[in-house]
Order: structure tokens, then sequence, then C-alpha cells
């Protein structure tokens, strides 16, 4: 990843960072039905997101998979969503 010249004051050259998408930490009692529906709303507002703050351009539903290490990490209602929109099994 790198931040343009010009994306922060006093940055007048391209810097290389190491950088990650978004996520959302949840209570592991958190109702399968609350993570399901947060996580629909925050993957069908992707490309919106996207538009106002770049970096959440890589934010996207399959990303949120790929990136869990163990898939038992991930809330059993975002993995329903997930499952529903076939970026999961």
């Amino acid at each position: 990843m790198t931040i343009p010249a010009g994306a922060e004051p006093g940055l007048a050259a391209a810097l290389p960072s190491v950088g990650s998408w978004s996520f959302i930490l949840a209570r592991p009692d958190l109702p399968d039905d609350a993570a399901f529906r947060l996580a629909r709303a925050l993957h069908r507002g992707e490309a919106a997101i996207a538009r106002r703050l770049p970096q959440a351009e890589e934010t996207t539903a399959a990303n949120t998979l790929g990136a869990a290490p163990h898939r038992d990490l991930i809330h059993p209602g975002v993995l329903r969503y997930l499952r529903e929109v076939g970026i999961a099994r």
C-alpha cells in the first residue's frame, strides 16, 4: 500500500506503508441475526463507503472471509450472510 504525496499535510513524497482493511469486533453473544444484518448492511454499502474512504476499497465480503485465520473466528451470523451471497460454503 502506498500513501500518495500530498495525502496528508507535510507529506511531500509517496510513503510505502503497511495496511489492512477494516474489520469489526463483536462480543461472542451478539445475536446471530444482528451480526447478519450488520454484515449485510456493510457489504451492500461497500462501493459507497469506498467512494468516501479510498482505503476501504479492500474492505469486501471476500476479504473478510479470506483474512480470518480460522473460520470459527467469524461470527456465525456473518458466516450465514457470506454463505447466502455465495462467498462462503
